[in-house]
């Protein structure tokens, strides 16, 4: 899994702080509460790119004049929906600009170490939380999906298989935007491998999911500082996937409260960076301010 769960958490959380908070412009709120998936991946934004200010910069002279044209834009993982590409463009910026918090976490110090931080946060955000963007169960993970509801009306067995299948075709259409015509054969065998190094990862998370080791948790979460429930910004975070509505004043002091965990300082940075690209939006600063802040 890498650091990837832990990034998409980070871009979450900032923008659920976004949607709760009074003092952010009304086209932020409205491209991040209507097309959530697009402004997701921001958090496969190479970094330090530039482009976020660039863009900030069109869109907010005269923003209403980019929402005029609608066109069904979606894929895989986005539904079509009619939007402007405008639209999708500015919530993934402000994905992108919430990834630059997420930079700040420091780098695992193995795989495993990095699984262990990835599982910690699924079990606190994703487990059974109606209210997160994507409530998993572990049941996901479980080799017989025992805990599903369903569990004791299908065999377990038999919907892998199918699931395998379907897999396997979704790679390979992903896959052949741009096949390698000259050698198809070796093209199929390196996606083999890949799909199996995938699957081998996905299972060594799907057994630190459901069969934590209580030590390892100590020593890739506890002791490295990486989560802390004490952190005023986490309890922010926290009760707002839960379902909460938090007050501006709550919003305020959470953000000024100094963090201690790795997690809550890139929570902070990256709410911090969609705060001071609101203040540009809406003319507040100008762009080396913004500048100075993100290269900050």
């Amino acid at each position: 899994m890498s650091d990837n769960l832990a990034r998409m958490t980070v871009v979450e959380d900032c923008l659920n702080v976004l949607l709760a908070s009074d003092t952010i412009c009304e086209a932020f709120k409205e491209v991040c509460r209507e097309h959530f998936h697009f402004a997701m991946f921001g958090s496969f934004t190479p970094p330090g790119s530039p482009v976020a200010i660039q863009l900030l910069d069109r869109f907010r002279t005269d923003w209403e004049s980019h929402k005029t044209a609608k066109e069904e834009v979606g894929f895989r993982s986005a539904p079509l929906v009619p939007k402007t590409e405008s639209e999708s463009v500015l919530a993934y910026v402000l994905g992108s600009l919430s990834d630059r918090g997420a930079s700040l976490l420091p780098k695992p110090a193995s795989a495993e170490a990095s699984l262990y931080q990835d599982a910690y946060l699924f079990h606190r955000y994703y487990v059974n939380n109606s209210h997160t963007p994507a409530p998993y169960r572990t049941a996901l993970y479980e080799q017989t999906m025992e805990n599903a509801p369903a569990a004791g009306s299908f065999e377990a067995q038999d919907v892998a298989e199918f699931f395998q299948v379907l897999h396997q075709r979704f790679f390979i259409e992903m896959h052949t935007f741009v096949p390698d015509v000259e050698d198809i054969e070796g093209w199929f065998d390196r996606l083999h491998e890949r799909m199996e190094a995938l699957a081998a990862e996905r299972n060594r998370f799907a057994e630190v999911v459901t069969n934590p080791d209580p030590e390892k948790v100590r020593e890739y979460v506890t002791d490295t500082n990486f989560y802390n429930d004490g952190d005023a910004i986490l309890q922010l975070a926290a009760a707002i996937r839960r379902g909460s509505r938090p007050s501006q004043e709550e919003i305020d002091a959470a953000l000024a409260a100094e963090p201690g965990s790795w997690y809550a300082r890139a929570l902070k940075q990256g709410c911090s960076n969609l705060l001071n690209a609101n203040a540009f939006f809406v003319g507040g600063i100008d762009q080396s301010k913004l500048s100075e802040h993100l290269a900050g």
